[in-house]
């Protein structure tokens, strides 16, 4: 009888438990309606998201392996964190549908940095961009001097005989866009923070629609950087922790800043739109919410499987975009292969392009 009684109190108490997980997947997955820079700590549950709807995930099949009626406390936060899970995973074997009018867009981070990418074969990332049939690519993190940024250059104006490549100043991190169609302008967007991080954009005249093209490279978030390795100096590893939640809280408001800057020229834009880059942000983010607005998630549309953009942090951050208006565009394959060149993974997607006004 005791035994029984114990029993049924650690279960009481386990599914109480239950909750706080769920509590944060659901705040977690509604994180972007927070700003930032007002409730700042509260963002680390959308960073942490991922690991928290695992966790979840692993709750629900104990409690169905339990048959207790307590599996509805994680059903219900993976229910309503539905929204965000569309964001990062979708059936793998959905079919995609082929454009009519196809035109191909990518934008990667090839982590050149202020030195050059040894890993980096011009000729053979040129190929692959040929092989693919990409007719315009947003580059984060292109060379700014050496052979590096003269083979990339000569390789990819092959193809996309039409770029421009700008920078906050010079020496620091450059933003390039290659097209295979005309450049009618070009308009830097130097943000008003101390880092190197740039915009720009670019208006291109396809088949004789005017379409104003985004190439962003956002603040880091150093997560990667200034994460703590586990050590037995206990009052070391906390000073870290403490450090890390200081510099990606301190990066998160940059970015906020950074993320309403743009959303302001998107909005300014009489034209349809495609809005590439590194936003160093997940899609649970105030700064995925607020640039996408109303336009379309390429990967949403078209993206299958679990969909991750940056290699490292065990593959679990999707924080490169491809977002487009819907008048003239419809997305229709998205692929992120696993390229060697960098720490994050090209996106490239094929669009049904309709040439109306």
């Amino acid at each position: 009888m005791g035994k029984v009684v114990l029993f049924k109190f650690l279960e009481f108490f386990l599914g109480l438990l239950s909750f706080v997980p769920a509590l944060m997947a659901v705040v977690g997955s509604y994180v972007s309606h927070f700003h930032p820079t007002r409730y700042p700590a509260i963002h680390w549950l959308g960073i942490l998201l991922p690991l928290v709807l695992l966790l979840n995930a692993l709750i629900m099949l104990f409690w169905i392996w339990k048959r207790s009626p307590w599996m509805i406390v994680p059903i219900a936060a993976l229910l309503i964190s539905i929204p965000y899970i569309s964001s990062v995973f979708h059936w793998p074997l959905r079919k995609q549908a082929l454009p009519k009018n196809d035109v191909t867009v990518a934008t990667y981070n090839i982590h050149n940095e202020i030195g050059e990418n040894v890993y980096m074969d011009t000729q053979q990332f040129a190929a692959f961009l040929e092989n693919e049939k990409v007719d315009i690519i947003c580059l984060q993190e292109f060379p700014t001097a050496g052979r590096g940024r003269d083979g990339l250059i000569l390789d990819l104006t092959r193809s996309m005989p039409h770029y421009r490549i700008l920078s906050r100043r010079h020496g620091a991190l450059n933003v390039a866009i290659f097209s295979r169609y005309p450049i009618l302008e070009t308009q830097p967007v130097a943000f008003v923070d101390e880092t190197d991080n740039f915009s720009m954009w670019v208006d291109l005249d396809m088949e004789g629609v005017r379409v104003r093209l985004f190439n962003n490279h956002l603040q880091t978030t150093n997560i990667n950087q200034y994460r703590a390795p586990l050590t037995p100096n206990i009052g070391h590893t906390i000073a870290q922790l403490k450090k890390l939640k200081q510099v990606v809280e301190e990066n998160g408001s940059i970015r906020t800043r950074q993320a309403d800057v743009i959303r302001k020229l998107l909005d300014e834009s009489p034209y349809p739109l495609i809005v590439c880059g590194d936003f160093n942000a997940t899609p649970s983010s105030y700064t995925y919410r607020t640039i996408k607005g109303r336009l379309r998630d390429s990967f949403r549309d078209a993206g299958k499987g679990y969909g991750y953009s940056y290699r490292y942090l065990k593959k679990l951050y999707r924080i490169d975009y491809i977002f487009y208006s819907s008048e003239n565009f419809r997305a229709t394959r998205y692929y992120s292969p696993e390229l060697e060149y960098s720490d994050h993974k090209p996106v490239v997607v094929t669009f049904d392009f309709s040439p109306k006004d």
